[in-house]
């Protein structure tokens, strides 16, 4: 399995204003910022690739195996450079041989390295990758790699991409498929790239050639907040689905059955034992009711057990057993699964294993794959209805789910059969924010009050994710720094949460406030911007250089309220207008009133769909700067 996929990074230095002036959406901004994409360069170029893939048999614990080879010529258009040549790999694909040529001539002095490939957020992997620097001296010469590479078990053998990482001139890529080797080649994204595919039979061999070329083909880029690369780059699907041999068949996925069982037999043995069913019972000890139970076993294993990434051959599939997760205090997604479901079925409940793929995979169970899932979690039948527990989701709450599980199929333990469903989808008022303000002036240009917020859903894990980035014992300071992004004159005092790592699914917090500055007073008038949090200010999509999709990180409704008095021997000469937009991702509004000597101040910001299409981008700029002007109307009191 591929650890869960992380949407949110921290990137400060490229935010105008202080990283927190976003409190929750923590990236709108600096998603304008991150959008674009790398320049084509075309100091080198792929002038040619030839690769093939043929399905062969083999003898052993292998029977069936894929062998590629492809050839690489690279050439060089401008000025003199070398680049890194890789090649991944694992426990089940052997690099057979490499052989390379710098301008025609055998480069014996070229030694290829191989070594462990180290992945952030990967606490053990088994890949490796085979690497060295091609050079290429001066304009014109080219560099050439022959690959051999063995594929042991075509279970793992699953997707071919086009793209290259430098512009392709032309391409060849070749499927020689046996009459006795059963796959389907499923294709994707192929729209707007020149591909071309061709079949033949080779009668002497009684096998199929599928052939596919592609000319002019764009080197790979990178964007921030993009689909995963399954929605959006050329790709074939390989759905290996059986072998008939003289032996007899040998099954690999030709339908979900299939699928089902090889996964059903990696988590079938029992993993109880009473250690396990004592914890549970430990924790749950003060607990009443099964709700609660549950709940607290839940946040026991959000708090407790540090998930790390584990992909090692067949153990990229096989949970740890649950007893050693519980000692150890570590595991993936499939061990912190498997926890769960012991410690709950050591409470008698009916807990089940789950499979699914998150919402960076294009495919689902339609395409018997081990393409299609990269994530496993548990589910807690009760009363006629299923919970979802992701326990990877440190701050999720229960019956909450993270945008990236979120209507996404999951296949269900189920004996010998399975249980094919969806995990619910959640509207935007799972995730809502509220602030309530009541302030006031104390001087001439600054402000004092209250405030009370509450985080739920994904806002508050959110929330809970960045302050955690410290040490615990540090929380309350780091969330006052949240609060305050980090601006001396937002001062806060008397801080009260509710529990920061409780079960709750709602984090309340309070505080007073003494905001310095906050107005501007010239002669007889005070101006005074009152929204400081400025929720999507300036997320304007630069579509000069962005040329996917944006992906949000998830959904979330912001309602801010704010009561101010009019400062005393004042009247209010200029309140700004009121405001609403409405676009298919987003719905806004904005609405000032005076009552006597009140100011009430309102916004709702809800983000109802997080696949902004760039067909969308023209109208969500023209909101987002709309929407930053209007932040910037002020109300401007003058002295009676």
């Amino acid at each position: 399995m591929e650890p869960f996929f992380i949407f949110c990074h921290t990137f400060e230095n490229h935010y105008k204003k202080p990283l927190m002036k976003t409190p929750l959406f923590l990236a709108f901004f600096l998603i304008s910022q991150c959008l674009s994409s790398q320049e084509d360069d075309r100091n080198i170029i792929l002038e040619s690739k030839i690769q093939e893939f043929h399905f062969e048999k083999a003898k052993g614990s292998t029977p069936i195996q894929v062998k590629e080879k492809y050839v690489e010529i690279y050439r060089c258009n401008q000025y003199r450079t070398d680049i890194l040549f890789s090649e991944m790999y694992n426990e089940n694909e052997v690099i057979e041989n490499i052989d390379i040529k710098v301008n025609g001539s055998k480069a014996k002095w070229i030694e290829p390295q191989y070594d462990y490939y180290s992945v952030e957020n990967i606490f053990y992997s088994d890949a490796r990758v085979c690497y060295f620097h091609l050079p290429f001296e001066k304009k014109d010469s080219k560099s050439e790699v022959k690959l051999e590479k063995t594929y042991k078990d075509p279970k793992y053998f699953t997707t071919v991409y086009f793209n290259e990482p430098y512009f392709v001139e032309t391409k060849t890529i070749s499927f020689v498929v046996p009459r006795w080797m059963k796959v389907e080649l499923k294709e994707f994204n192929f729209q707007g790239y020149n591909i071309k595919k061709s079949s033949d039979y080779n009668a002497k061999d009684d096998e199929d050639i599928i052939k596919y070329t592609i000319s002019a083909l764009p080197a790979l880029k990178s964007e921030s907040y993009a689909p995963g690369s399954s929605f959006i780059k050329p790709h074939l699907l390989v759905l290996c689905k059986e072998a008939i041999t003289d032996k007899g068949r040998i099954p690999f996925f030709s339908t979900l059955d299939d699928q089902y069982q090889w996964y059903h037999q990696l988590v079938s043995r029992e993993d109880q034992n009473s250690a396990i069913a004592e914890k549970a019972k430990e924790l749950t000890e003060h607990s009443t009711g099964d709700i609660e139970k549950v709940k607290t076993v839940f946040n026991w294993v959000q708090h407790n057990i540090r998930y790390i990434a584990f992909e090692d051959g067949i153990a990229g599939f096989k949970p740890a057993k649950a007893a050693d997760v519980m000692n150890k205090r570590y595991g993936d997604c499939k061990g912190m699964a498997s926890l769960m479901k012991s410690l709950l079925k050591g409470l008698g409940y009916d807990a089940r294993l789950c499979w699914l793929g998150t919402n960076h995979i294009a495919y689902d169970y339609s395409t018997p794959s081990m393409a299609v899932d990269n994530h496993m979690i548990c589910a807690w039948f009760y009363q006629g209805k299923k919970y979802f527990l992701d326990a990877t989701e440190t701050n999720i709450g229960f019956n909450e789910y993270a945008e990236r599980i979120q209507n996404r199929q999951v296949l269900i333990e189920n004996g010998n059969n399975y249980i094919l469903d969806r995990v619910p989808s959640t509207k935007a008022e799972q995730n809502i924010n509220t602030q309530k303000i009541n302030l006031k002036f104390d001087g001439a240009t600054n402000l004092a009050g209250t405030v009370v917020q509450s985080y739920k859903g994904e806002s508050r894990s959110d929330l809970l994710t960045k302050i955690q980035m410290t040490k615990k014992d540090n929380l309350q300071r780091s969330l006052e720094s949240y609060l305050s992004e980090n601006n001396q004159d937002y001062v806060i005092s008397n801080l009260k949460t509710t529990d920061l790592l409780g079960a709750d699914s709602v984090l309340q917090i309070s505080y007073d406030l003494h905001h310095n500055k906050a107005a501007s007073a010239f002669g007889n008038e005070i101006y005074l911007e009152i929204d400081y949090s400025k929720d999507l200010e300036g997320f304007v999509i630069d579509q000069a250089t962005r040329t996917m999709d944006v992906v949000l990180p998830f959904k979330t409704y912001t309602v801010i309220e704010a009561e101010l008095q009019v400062p005393q021997g004042y009247k209010v000469s200029q309140l700004p207008s009121n405001a609403n937009w409405k676009h298919p991702n987003i719905d806004i509004s904005i609405s000032y009133k005076q009552q006597a000597n009140k100011i009430f101040y309102r916004k709702e910001v809800k983000i109802n769909d997080v696949m902004l299409k760039k067909k969308a981008f023209d109208a969500w700029d023209t909101i987002m700067k709309d929407l930053t002007h209007q932040y910037h109307e002020q109300i401007v009191f003058v002295k009676q």
